[in-house]
């Protein structure tokens, strides 16, 4: 038998195989439909990261409370120190920082990170704002190893907002810096110098506002060296004090240390040297009395009156009689240059409630939550093949 007639007998036992007329066409549909699961599974994935990625500068905007009547906030909230990161030239890296002071409107309170860093929290919405303050003497690097954390200042009504500045020229390693307080209208950006000379520049260490928000009094320490890497003092500071819309202070020298100060309506400035005296403007008077709280931790006073303190890590408000009580929670970082806008508080309404500030995400939490999105999406990817393949196998059987 040849092979020819042994595969013709074979192939003529063999059964014959029912093939449906429409299995290629049904196959050509499975495997379109497979290619289309497959090609939605990986746009779904994509929308998924893309919009995440967008979700994300969205999320970056401060929350908004309901507009209303002003008013400062019950609580207070520290800064993330990478919002004062600064670029290699001194200049801060984030976007939120602005050199614009309008968008504050009128201010509630305000303090200076301890990078140097301006931050004021506005009165109508709760919102923060950080400042880049032209010529603000804490972008000097060398400020807070002299001096400690540079000043502001907020008007007790919240409009304005003054602060210790100095310019940093050319000419500053061998000429005096022309330095001293400015002070910022925070609705309309209109600006006020009042050039304090000393030495090499003086640098502000305190301002305070009178309660009607005209006057102003400040200390400062004239400096022997002062440029944009070193600086030092000798000998006394300085008090000085700023008559209403003027640009030139009356300052004299002052041998206390870092001393409390306050000022009233008429100009009269009480200082705290261990004692309390009183500086009208041309010599140091009594009377010489003692206090029964450091001016230092003096805040302002209502619009009805009540003092109000900042002893430890709450703003409290002293009523004339009666037990002082805490109004503002303040973490540590904010209390050393805290001010406050003492006319929008009230003995009946002494803050109001605002939502916690939302601040941008570091980018190792944006990278590690695209990644969780980049993640899921991979294993959605790979449940959907297995899906399909084991769709196939039971078609086959």
């Amino acid at each position: 038998m040849t092979l020819h007639d042994e595969l013709e007998r074979i192939a003529t036992r063999a059964p014959v195989a029912d093939v449906p007329d429409d299995t290629w066409p049904r196959a050509r549909r499975a495997r379109r439909r497979d290619l289309g699961l497959t090609v939605a599974g990986v746009a779904a994935v994509l929308a998924l990261v893309a919009g995440a990625v967008a979700w994300l500068p969205d999320h970056l905007d401060p929350p908004v409370a309901a507009t209303g009547s002003l008013g400062v906030p019950d609580q207070l909230y520290g800064v993330p120190e990478r919002m004062s990161d600064r670029e290699n030239d001194g200049s801060w890296m984030r976007d939120e920082v602005t050199d614009d002071p309008t968008v504050v409107g009128v201010g509630a309170a305000a303090w200076v990170t301890d990078q140097g860093l301006p931050v004021v929290v506005d009165a109508e919405r709760g919102d923060y704002h950080l400042l880049d303050l032209r010529d603000f003497a804490g972008n000097n690097e060398t400020f807070a190893r002299g001096l400690g954390v540079p000043v502001v200042a907020l008007s007790p009504d919240g409009t304005e907002l003054a602060y210790g500045y100095a310019v940093f020229g050319p000419h500053a390693a061998d000429a005096p810096i022309p330095s001293g307080v400015r002070v910022v209208d925070l609705t309309t950006g209109a600006l006020r110098e009042i050039l304090v000379p000393g030495e090499e520049g003086t640098a502000i260490d305190r301002i305070e506002w009178s309660e009607d928000g005209r006057w102003l009094a400040f200390t400062g320490r004239p400096q022997d060296t002062w440029t944009a890497g070193t600086m030092g003092s000798r000998g006394p500071g300085v008090i000085g004090r700023v008559p209403p819309g003027s640009d030139t202070a009356t300052v004299r020298s002052l041998a206390a240390a870092d001393p409390g100060i306050t000022i009233n309506d008429l100009g009269s400035v009480g200082l705290d040297v261990g004692t309390f005296k009183v500086w009208s403007g041309k010599q140091v008077m009594e009377p010489d009395a003692l206090l029964d709280a450091p001016l230092s931790q003096r805040l302002g006073t209502t619009a009805d009156g009540l003092e109000v303190r900042l002893p430890d890590d709450a703003v409290v408000v002293r009523p004339a009689v009666g037990a002082e009580r805490p109004v503002i929670d303040v973490p540590a970082e904010i209390a050393p240059s805290l001010s406050l806008a003492t006319a929008l508080m009230t003995a009946d309404r002494p803050t109001v409630e605002r939502p916690a500030p939302d601040w941008p995400w570091s980018d190792e939490h944006r990278a590690a939550v695209v990644g969780l999105y980049a993640g899921l999406g991979v294993v959605f990817l790979i449940a959907l093949r297995r899906t399909r393949r084991r769709h196939r196998q039971r078609v086959a059987r």
